[in-house]
């Protein structure tokens, strides 16, 4: 199998010849008329060989074809059972699409009088009836070529994309508690900002930052965001202390240097964000200007 293509889930009986022979056909009808891999589980003997080779590719799958065969009828009632391997593997496939939002490129094929139990009682299956493997090739021969390319984003593909995102992050001003940033998103992926916190020489000089509720945290692809927050702290006295408490008395006349209390320092902003639903976090350190009597901050 190559690794590196997507992989479609085969389920498919396997308790006669002809059941795994139709499973390894459409595996290869799947890498004829696909961009992608059919996989075929066999018999799995051990709950490790379950995870790794069942559950594993399930989850990694961009599409499923489900075969079902008759299993034979419930003694006592009119009931025909497909496989019970195949109903839970329907099962998870659903879990994923609903739930995980992975949703699957997807065909599903059942005998005629298969009785539809379990999770298949409660969404739209929509089985293609058939009686012979051909009609399954058949058919499988006009749907394949329709399926391009997968229907969501894989959690590697996501975290590439995440690792691609850039920001700008620089500060505005302050006063005292308030401190002002603006952030620039260079990406083509919107950034969702849940947490901000600064840091000087590290150290904290501001308690975490928590998004409001409510508040538009939010960052558009190749979009920009000013953001006031509530430090929590005076960051410019927090500045002052870390930089050494530079003298706040007005020296003798004619002094050139920098005003009382007047001093550069450097800040480190740091964000928790979302992007893709994946956690990312993003900083940046400038230099700014602090004017410690009016605790007042500027940028340079």
């Amino acid at each position: 199998m190559d690794e590196s293509r997507k992989i479609v889930f085969i389920s498919c009986g396997q308790y006669a010849d002809e059941e795994r022979k139709l499973g390894k056909q459409v595996c290869e009808m799947v890498a004829k008329f696909t961009p992608f891999e059919g996989y075929f589980a066999e018999n799995q003997a051990s709950l490790k060989s379950l995870a790794e080779n069942v559950l594993r590719r399930l989850y990694e799958s961009v599409g499923l074809i489900v075969i079902m065969h008759h299993r034979g009828k419930i003694d006592g009632r009119d009931i025909t059972r497909a496989s019970v391997w195949i109903e839970q593997e329907v099962a998870i496939a659903t879990f994923m699409e609903q739930v995980l939002r992975r949703p699957l490129h997807v065909a599903l094929f059942a005998q005629p009088g298969t009785t539809i139990e379990g999770i298949r009682q409660h969404i739209q299956f929509n089985a293609v009836p058939f009686t012979t493997s051909e009609e399954v090739i058949a058919r499988l021969q006009e749907m394949l070529p329709k399926w391009k390319e997968p229907l969501y984003t894989g959690d590697e593909e996501r975290r590439k994309m995440v690792n691609s995102v850039l920001l700008t992050i620089t500060t505005s001003n302050g006063h005292q508690r308030n401190y002002t940033i603006q952030v620039e998103n260079h990406s083509e992926f919107a950034v969702e900002i849940e947490r901000i916190c600064l840091w000087s020489k590290g150290q904290k000089i501001s308690k975490p930052v928590f998004r409001p509720e409510g508040a538009p945290w939010s960052v558009r692809a190749r979009g920009f965001l000013p953001i006031q927050l509530d430090a929590g702290d005076d960051v410019a006295q927090r500045l002052w202390r870390r930089a050494g408490s530079p003298p706040v008395i007005r020296p003798i006349p004619g002094f050139l240097g920098p005003p009382p209390g007047e001093f550069e320092a450097e800040v480190r902003v740091v964000l928790q964000c979302e992007v893709l639903g994946l956690e990312k976090e993003f900083e940046e350190s400038r230099t700014i200007k602090v004017d410690f009597v009016n605790r007042q901050i500027n940028a340079l």
